[in-house]
């Protein structure tokens, strides 16, 4: 079959050929139109034909004319739940184990902390206490006395029954407030029956008793009061003494250590209880007492007055003598002050501050020393004493 565009143009040539066959010249003889017709649609074909044998002209492609892209929606976006990552499975934590020994405190039975105990007072402080542990406390573990103030409490007490895991027990200790006043402490904890020791919590807390000693005040050591106690001895020079007796006859040739109460002072007053002290008749005599064992506060002072008893006739005499006040500090005997005095109708006052022997017990000792003659040598010691 032919191609489209042959026929067009055979049809084109078909519409032309009439208007053709008018214009043709009429005078010379032409061949019949039929023959026109065969030849002139010869001749085209073969027109045809030639071009067909040619090489191609090149062809005028028409670009048609974009078209205006038409505006494109977008699509709604739908959204996207985020990706959720599975939550591992939590398991339970291992239980923790518990310890074999360890005591939870409950509370003070007796003697809750700071309460006053007077110095010297045996007490009984108790606690409660809860096995707190895993192991039983038998019989083979101890309240055991671990630092701080023991107050007479002994190494160790052994516990009296079994106490099962959650049991509560009550322990007790028997002590004695110190002498001194102030604030004590002692601390303790439990021993096992290895010998291991162990305390609240984490076994590293001691339980503890803590109790206030008020401070003394007032009169503490009443030298004349005592006197009957000391140890009294008598003798001359450096020499060592011998014993005297208290409260003997006025006229021992030994000497003279005595309460007396009534008498005539070199001041001219009548004394009350005075404590006299007269030196072994001899030349450079003298007298001693040595008092029991005083532990010396902080705060403490000794006081007093030092003098003479006036003469049976009123007058004052030769008095002259060395006081001496001296302690014990249970290794050698320390001199505290000392005065020389004559009757010279006057008392002399003194006032000793000891706290430099705070803390420590000693012995004080009084001792009177003629200076030459024991002559009218009647020394007393007033109201001497120590006081806080």
């Amino acid at each position: 079959m032919g191609s489209p565009r042959n026929r067009l143009l055979l049809l084109i040539f078909l519409l032309l050929l009439p208007g053709l066959a008018c214009n043709m010249p009429r005078g010379t003889p032409t061949a019949s139109e039929a023959e026109l017709l065969y030849t002139a649609a010869a001749q085209t074909v073969s027109a045809q034909m030639t071009q067909v044998s040619q090489p191609p002209a090149t062809a005028i492609v028409l670009t048609p004319a974009a078209a205006t892209p038409t505006p494109t929606l977008p699509l709604p976006v739908t959204p996207t739940a985020p990706e959720i990552s599975p939550t591992p499975t939590q398991l339970p934590p291992s239980p923790t184990p518990i310890p074999c020994d360890r005591i939870k405190f409950v509370k003070d039975i007796t003697y809750p902390d700071n309460t006053e105990v007077e110095a010297g007072t045996t007490f009984v402080k108790t606690w409660r206490l809860q096995n707190d542990g895993s192991c039983t406390w038998t019989t083979a573990y101890a309240l055991v006395f671990v630092g701080g103030d023991a107050m007479g409490a002994p190494a160790a007490i052994p516990l009296t029954n079994n106490v099962a895991p959650g049991q509560t027990v009550d322990i007790s200790v028997t002590l004695t407030a110190p002498q001194d006043g102030g604030t004590y402490r002692g601390d303790f904890k439990l021993r096992n029956a290895s010998n291991a020791i162990f305390g609240l919590g984490n076994a590293n807390r001691p339980f503890w008793v803590q109790i206030k000693v008020p401070v003394a005040t007032g009169l503490l050591l009443d030298f004349l009061a005592t006197a009957s106690s000391a140890e009294w001895t008598s003798g001359v020079g450096n020499a060592a003494g011998s014993p005297l007796t208290f409260n003997g006859a006025d006229d021992d040739p030994n000497g003279v250590a005595k309460i007396v109460e009534g008498v005539k002072l070199e001041t001219g007053a009548t004394s009350g209880r005075v404590l006299l002290t007269f030196p072994k008749h001899d030349i450079d005599g003298w007298v001693s007492g040595i008092y029991p064992s005083y532990k010396v506060q902080k705060g403490d002072r000794l006081k007093g007055k030092l003098g003479f008893l006036r003469n049976p006739d009123n007058n004052c005499g030769e008095g002259d003598v060395l006081f001496q006040l001296n302690y014990h500090d249970g290794t050698t005997v320390r001199t505290l002050q000392q005065w020389n005095k004559t009757c010279n109708g006057k008392f002399l006052d003194i006032d000793i501050d000891l706290s430099g022997l705070k803390g420590q017990s000693v012995r004080f000792i009084l001792t009177v020393r003629a200076n030459g003659a024991y002559t009218d040598d009647w020394a007393i010691w007033n109201s001497l004493r120590v006081e806080h």
